[in-house]
Order: structure tokens, then C-alpha cells, then sequence
């Protein structure tokens, strides 16, 4: 007498979890063609960004932030049970007992599983996706291209005369420091300044969601964490104790990434170009006070590349003279920073901090990670967004802006 074997069928959990696995694995395999992810980025992410944007905001805290300490302890747990219920499994083994599969054990894993899935999903469509694209979505970029000394000298004018301009328009009070708004204000003008790109960058319009004060900013200030923006919430994120001035540069920045420019020379360009392009001037001179001094330090040695050390000061004397006239006072830029810095500084130490004895390991695994993803990130590192904005300036230059 033949045994019929009976065929095991699929349930719905298995079926709807493979189609969603299959429909994950082909946008994977798409996100390697960049031209798919820029098209991605300007037609399919807007629409996600801003129902994801509008439900999250709705919360006055960092929901993602929330979301990653459940996820941790998940992890925890997950493990832990893994093993209670893989030694127990061992002795029941063992002693040869028979018996149906721990129903929790079964129902807790398939809804780990479940979650899992769902993050995998919003890391692919919220940021991995994005973050493959071409730099700003703009195909045939040349990465090698150099800047001469002169066309470091015209951007360091450029910036050093909205500086100077800035400067002069900042509230101050009968002490001569920063009078600073609040943060609600302070957000307003960055989403309206970093907006106004969009006539260049598209993808800069639509919904702006407000920036929420992370619950361990302590850990992100050990850290040397300005800000994070989440992308599964898409959410920004930032360091409560970052100081004022830095802090409009350091949003423009986030709010960069949460309109899809992910990668890191996107969002600091970004970041900094609003701030020097905006009609505020305390932003304006929150982007300017770096930048300024990064470019002319570029210039300064490009020219003594050029022409050596003796000969290469000797003309940027001489270029120095003949520049427009503009008095950039140096030394109030550097007072201005230490007392931001200082501000901050005694916000920190009037809270408490419950892990500050682990404030070294923080240090140390920030220092590992901050390495790595400077070898991940590569070409699209920080430092290159500094040459994206003196490509900006010199194609400005170029159309006659």
C-alpha cells in the first residue's frame, strides 16, 4: 500500500512575507543603477518624505530615536530568549521527550521577523536608495578637477563681503554678544533659506518637518554629534547642546539630508550655501564664519605652491591690497565662537548626566566610527562639500549671477 505524502502548504505570514522579500530584493537590485536611484529621488521619495514627515511630526519627541532604543532591547531580548529556548530544546532532547514547538517562542519570533522586515524596507526606500544616487542628481560630474589660487581669491571675496555684511546687521546687546532667537524661530528662517535653493535643487521644496531635541544629547555631545536625521522617521534630530552660532549651519545641514541629499559633501555644501545665500544674517554669518577661513586657507597655499613661500606671501600681499574693500574683523568672528561655545558649555554642566562615567568609551567608539565612515563615504566625505560650494560660486561666476 503506497503512502501518500501530504504537501505542506504555505501560510499567509510565509506568502506575504516572500512577496515583500521578492519585491525588496528587485528595488535592491535597482538601487545599483544610478540613474534609478536620481529618478527614484526626484519622483518617488517627495511623495514618501512627506506622509512619513507630516505623521512623525505630529510627535514632540524624536520618535525614531525611541524607536531605536525598542529596536536595541529587541536585539536583547531576542537573544536572550534564543538561548533560554535552545537550551531548554537541548534538554528535552535529550531526555527524549516529544512535544509541540513553545507557541511564544514561535508567534515572538515571526513578529521580530516582521519588524525586521519593516525596517529593512524604510532603510531601502527611505535612505539607501537616495544615497546611491549621483551627487545633487547630476550625471558626468568631474571629481578630479583642482582650483587655481585665483579661484580660491574670488570665492574668499565673495563670502568674506557677506560676512562683513552680515556681521554688521547682527542684533546685539549693550555687551556686544549675539542676541539669538529661539529654536522654533531659528527653524523657520533655515527652512525658508534652505527652500529658496530649490529653484537649483528641486528636490528642496514640499514639506519641512520641525527639528526635535534628542533625548541623549549627552551621548551625541561625547560623541561629537551635531545632529542625526532618522530616515526611517524622517525625523531631525539634533544635539541640544550644540552652540547657537554652529547651530544654523548644523540644521541647514540635516535638512539637507532629510530632502534626500544623504550623502555627507551634499549635506555639508548644502548646509553652508544656505546659510551663506540666506536673507538672515545671523545664518548668513553662521555658514560664512568656517567657510571663510577654510577658503582662504586653501588660497593662501595655493599660492605658495605656485610660486613658493617667499615669492607666494609677497603676492598675496599684494592681492590682499588691491581686493574690494572689505573690513572683516577676525577677531570678533573668533569672540563671537567662544562665547556660543561658552553658552553651550554651561547649558551641559547645569544638567545632570547618569552615564558620564562611560563619556571615554562614547569618545572611543565615536573616534572608530567616525574613521569608518570616512573610508565608506570616500570621495562623497565631508571635506569634498567644501569644493562643491566653490563650484557653486564659479558657475555663478560663469552665468553672470
Amino acid at each position: 500500500m503506497e503512502m501518500e505524502k501530504e504537501t505542506k502548504k504555505i501560510g499567509l505570514y510565509w506568502k506575504i512575507l516572500l512577496v515583500v522579500a521578492a519585491v525588496w530584493g528587485v528595488f535592491l537590485a535597482l538601487s545599483f543603477i544610478k540613474s534609478f536611484d536620481d529618478w527614484y529621488v526626484d519622483h518617488i521619495f517627495p511623495a514618501i518624505q512627506q506622509v512619513v514627515g507630516r505623521i512623525f511630526n505630529v510627535f514632540p519627541f524624536a520618535f525614531g530615536e525611541i524607536l531605536m532604543y525598542f529596536c536595541a532591547l529587541l536585539v536583547l531580548a531576542t537573544v536572550i530568549l534564543s538561548l533560554v529556548f535552545g537550551i531548554r530544546g537541548i534538554v528535552r532532547k535529550c531526555r527524549k521527550k516529544t512535544g509541540k514547538r513553545n507557541t511564544f517562542y514561535r508567534v515572538y519570533m515571526k513578529s521580530v521577523l516582521v519588524v525586521a522586515v519593516l525596517f529593512l524596507w524604510a532603510y531601502l526606500f527611505h535612505w539607501w536608495i537616495p544615497y546611491n544616487g549621483h551627487v545633487f542628481g547630476e550625471k558626468n560630474q568631474d571629481r578630479t578637477r583642482g582650483f587655481t589660487a585665483q579661484e580660491y581669491r574670488y570665492v574668499r571675496i565673495q563670502v568674506g563681503i557677506k560676512c562683513m555684511e552680515a556681521m554688521k546687521a547682527i542684533p546685539r546687546d549693550a555687551d556686544g554678544r549675539i542676541i539669538y532667537p529661539d529654536k522654533k524661530t531659528a527653524y523657520e528662517v533655515i527652512a525658508r533659506n534652505v527652500k529658496k535653493l530649490s529653484d537649483r535643487y528641486p528636490r528642496l521644496k514640499g514639506y519641512y518637518s520641525k527639528p526635535k531635541a534628542a533625548l541623549c544629547s549627552d551621548v551625541l555631545e561625547w560623541m561629537y554629534i551635531g545632529g542625526y536625521t532618522y530616515p526611517y522617521t524622517m525625523e531631525i534630530t539634533y544635539n541640544k547642546y550644540v552652540d547657537n552660532l554652529y547651530w544654523y549651519t548644523m540644521i541647514a545641514h540635516e535638512t539637507a539630508h532629510y530632502k534626500g541629499f544623504y550623502k555627507e559633501n551634499e549635506g555639508e555644501c548644502m548646509g553652508i550655501l544656505a546659510c551663506i545665500l540666506s536673507d538672515d544674517p545671523l545664518m548668513v554669518y553662521s555658514g560664512c564664519a568656517d567657510y571663510y577661513f577654510t577658503v582662504e586657507s586653501k588660497y593662501i597655499n595655493a599660492m605658495i605652491e605656485d610660486y613658493g613661500l617667499e615669492e607666494g606671501m609677497k603676492r598675496i600681499k599684494e592681492e590682499f591690497a588691491q581686493d574690494p574693500d572689505y573690513t572683516l574683523d577676525e577677531q570678533q568672528i573668533f569672540l563671537d565662537q567662544e562665547d556660543a561655545a561658552r553658552v553651550a558649555q554651561e547649558a551641559y554642566e547645569a544638567d545632570s548626566h547618569p552615564l558620564e562615567n562611560y563619556s571615554d568609551t562614547a569618545e572611543e567608539v565615536a573616534d572608530t566610527g567616525w574613521e569608518t565612515q570616512e573610508v565608506i563615504a570616500a570621495e562623497n566625505y565631508y571635506d569634498d562639500g567644501y569644493r562643491l560650494i566653490m563650484e557653486y560660486f564659479l558657475k555663478e561666476r560663469e552665468e553672470g549671477r
